[in-house]
């Protein structure tokens, strides 16, 4: 149990947070592609006490594979694009995005892409609750550093 606490208290390098980022959107890709799109698999039809057609069904279901797109971004870039609290506010809204987006897919006899999803929801949740999924960069991003000299 002691060598569980200690990876848990070590910072993550880098290359490390960034290639567990690609990782985590591509197996969120993956999933959501193939279940909801090549599979047809069905999603809830009631958003927001509001009762959405078929037909706007897939734009919601292309909406929520096209998620993926600002971490690629972020991932390919590699820039800074908030200050690090507000990435931290970031990471806690992608959390709960997730958790409704796992929400919303219609239940199966099979474990299959809902319990995928709901378990996802977990690592954003983790990262905000840690700190731990911010690069160094971004980590002094928009700060002033000024030297004290005595």
């Amino acid at each position: 149990m002691l060598w569980l606490l200690n990876i848990i208290k070590k910072r993550p390098t880098d290359k490390t947070i960034l290639l567990s980022r690609i990782i985590f959107w591509l197996i969120y890709l993956s999933a959501i592609g193939y279940n909801l799109i090549y599979l047809n698999k069905s999603i809830e039809t009631n958003y927001f006490w509001i009762e959405v057609s078929e037909e706007k069904l897939i734009y919601i279901k292309y909406g929520f594979l096209a998620i993926w797109v600002i971490p690629l971004i972020m991932w390919l870039t590699n820039i800074c694009l908030l200050k690090s609290k507000y990435i931290r506010i970031v990471q806690i809204v992608f959390a709960f995005v997730i958790f409704y987006i796992s929400w919303k897919i219609v239940e199966w006899p099979t474990l299959d892409v809902d319990v995928l999803i709901w378990l996802m929801w977990l690592f954003p949740l983790f990262a905000w609750i840690t700190w731990k999924c911010i690069t160094t960069k971004c980590m002094k991003y928009g700060e002033k550093i000024t030297k004290v000299r005595v």
